[in-house]
């Protein structure tokens, strides 16, 4: 069985979560660097790294304002939200017998706490963000 290519597996992942459907969305996949700036992300992602990780989202934010689309900053907190390193599952909250409470997730494989820090990460900045840019993003189609 041949390993897809990285960037056959970011282009398959952005399509995924929607690019096509857009004239903006596109810009993922036909404008070269930003393309290469979506490549990066995920090869941070693979490095577990939250700081190289934020630094390609910052990177790519930057891009993103210099073409003034900076709307499709939506699809890099989807790429990483919808992905391994968020849990596959929440349990409800335990009340525990002193008053505290205990919060579980099921992760779908095993996590370093700076992998789980990216998926939260996405996940808080796609809840804050992600709606409104992807608003405008189909309110240009």
């Amino acid at each position: 069985m041949a390993k897809t290519s990285i960037y056959q597996f970011v282009k398959e992942k952005l399509i995924t979560h929607g690019v096509k459907n857009t004239n903006d969305g596109l810009l993922t996949l036909t404008d070269q660097k930003l393309f290469s700036l979506f490549v990066d992300l995920e090869r941070a992602k693979r490095n577990k790294s939250f700081d190289a990780v934020q630094s390609a989202s910052l990177d790519i934010e930057k891009y993103l304002i210099s073409l003034k689309k900076r709307q499709l900053l939506a699809f890099v907190y989807l790429y990483l939200r919808f992905s391994d390193l968020t849990p596959e599952r929440t349990e409800l909250d335990e009340l525990l017998p002193d008053g505290k409470i205990r919060k579980s997730s099921v992760f779908s494989n095993k996590l370093t706490d700076e992998e789980m820090l990216i998926g939260l990460w996405a996940k808080v900045k796609d809840d804050q963000l992600g709606e409104r840019l992807l608003r405008i993003v189909y309110a240009g189609s």
